[in-house]
């Protein structure tokens, strides 16, 4: 690298890593969205949120209600209510 910083004249080797990426990458990136863990109604809950809750937290939306009845680092148990039934779910986190 300092070989070719000397022979282009280059400042820093800064400047040869930008001159010469620009002309050597060239990817098209590509975001990848996560993943909805549940439906709340149409709304998606994903991981992150629910890693990102405290117990009592609700979401609602329409008829339905997801409530966190408790979480801690290991996990959660979450009560899905609508008008039709009650249940009561795990989920681990990993």
């Amino acid at each position: 690298m300092q070989l070719i910083k000397k022979q282009n004249n280059y400042k820093s080797i800064n400047e040869l890593l930008d001159k010469t990426l620009d002309k050597t990458i060239n990817e098209n990136l590509e975001i990848i969205q996560e993943q909805p863990l549940f439906y709340v109604g149409e709304t998606p809950i994903t991981w992150t949120e629910l890693k990102q809750a405290s117990t009592g937290d609700k979401w609602s939306q329409g008829n339905d209600t997801v409530t966190v009845l408790f979480k801690d680092n290991q996990g959660a148990f979450l009560r899905f209510y609508n008008e039709y039934e009650i249940m009561v779910e795990y989920y681990h986190f990993i």
